[in-house]
């Protein structure tokens, strides 16, 4: 539920917020999202806490998701937006499981809270280079100029 009212209002936002922060915030949701879960025990009531967090955690990184990709895709030459999905796409889900793998294997040494909390301490790494770059003054979607047109060959010259 929560990425659907995210890509739903994404528009809104950015229109509302601007595009940096929308960004800059899905990122910082993320990291904070891990505190219920670091926190949580039995019962009813952890579970309602965890599920409402996730639901809000997904709200947001729907809307730093789709706001990031557009702003890629205006930014990026139309005869590579191929590549640069592709790329986008292997460095985040080929990422997955090798930091799987190193979950695992730190979980062996620590106890898993431990483990939790060091995820969610590299989650902030990304609020930092986004805090740090021109995204965070960024309000709206950048327009670029139209590509200059070429004029069609005439016939019977070289």
């Amino acid at each position: 539920m929560g990425s659907l009212v995210g890509a739903l209002l994404t528009s809104r936002m950015t229109d509302r917020f601007g595009v940096g922060p929308v960004i800059i915030t899905g990122f910082v949701v993320s990291p904070l999202a891990q505190v219920p879960l670091l926190l949580a025990g039995p019962g009813r009531g952890w579970q309602i806490v965890l599920a409402t967090t996730l639901t809000v955690q997904l709200f947001w990184a729907t809307a730093a998701g789709v706001s990031q990709r557009t702003l890629r895709q205006i930014l990026c030459d139309p005869a590579f937006q191929g590549r640069m999905q592709a790329v986008s796409t292997t460095v985040t889900a080929g990422s997955r499981p090798l930091a799987a793998a190193t979950a695992g294997t730190l979980a062996l040494v620590l106890d898993v809270p431990a483990v939790l909390a060091v995820g969610a301490l590299l989650q902030v790494v990304p609020v930092l280079l986004l805090l740090a770059s021109p995204v965070r003054a960024l309000r709206a979607m950048p327009v670029l100029p139209a590509p200059a047109a070429v004029p069609p060959a005439r016939e019977g010259t070289s």
